[in-house]
């Protein structure tokens, strides 16, 4: 299981310096989406060409204009690049051609989906690399809230998966154990006191 850390930061000088802390422990580094709509895509460009050698994840939960969006986040040095799963088909699928074109990847993520196994099926059918079974921030500040719904629409859905929304050092073994390709942290490891230790002990914990 790969080990994908979020940078929810509105700075590309702020991505930089903890991109540097954690690249060391993590697979794939990912440029949240209020990062790229404070940034913009040139934050993209700067962590891919700091850290070449990393798979780098452009959230751009795209809803619309699929293709013409995933092939502006590719050119700027995305790996790859997020797609909503309450999307169009059609904006999926322009999504995956622009992938296509540049040998790179999209993500459809299922934050807001009520049917998160069958969407899954559904993206993965129209080329998605894999799909995030998300919980966005504002989920998971409801009480109550825990992983659980998540990593069972995981499991049943049966294609490569990643999951993001609560995954700390109690969870990642169960988010494992779920089957998960990827394990998304975000604060985690940004709102750790040393965000580098934070990552090599959800690294070091990964079997």
């Amino acid at each position: 299981m790969k080990l994908q850390v979020a940078m929810d930061l509105l700075t590309t000088e702020d991505a930089l310096e903890l991109a540097g802390k954690v690249a060391e422990y993590v697979d794939i580094i990912e440029l949240g989406t209020p990062l790229i709509k404070a940034a913009g895509l040139s934050a993209v460009t700067a962590v891919k060409q700091a850290h070449p050698d990393k798979i780098v994840f452009a959230d751009m939960k795209t809803m619309d204009a699929g293709e013409l969006e995933a092939d502006i986040a590719f050119k700027a040095g995305a790996d790859l690049v997020s797609v909503l799963g309450s999307a169009d088909d059609s904006t999926i699928a322009g999504a995956v051609k622009a992938a296509r074109a540049h040998n790179k990847g999209i993500v459809v993520d299922l934050i807001g989906v009520p049917d998160k196994a069958t969407r899954a099926k559904e993206a993965r059918a129209l080329g998605a690399e894999f799909v995030e079974f998300h919980a966005g921030l504002d989920e998971q500040a409801k009480p109550g809230f825990d992983l659980n719904g998540l990593l069972s629409a995981g499991s049943e859905a049966r294609v490569p998966f990643s999951v993001a929304g609560g995954v700390n050092l109690s969870t990642i073994e169960a988010v494992q154990r779920a089957g998960a390709e990827v394990a998304v942290a975000g604060g985690a490891i940004y709102g750790a006191a040393d965000p580098a230790l934070a990552a090599k002990e959800l690294k070091a914990a990964i079997a």
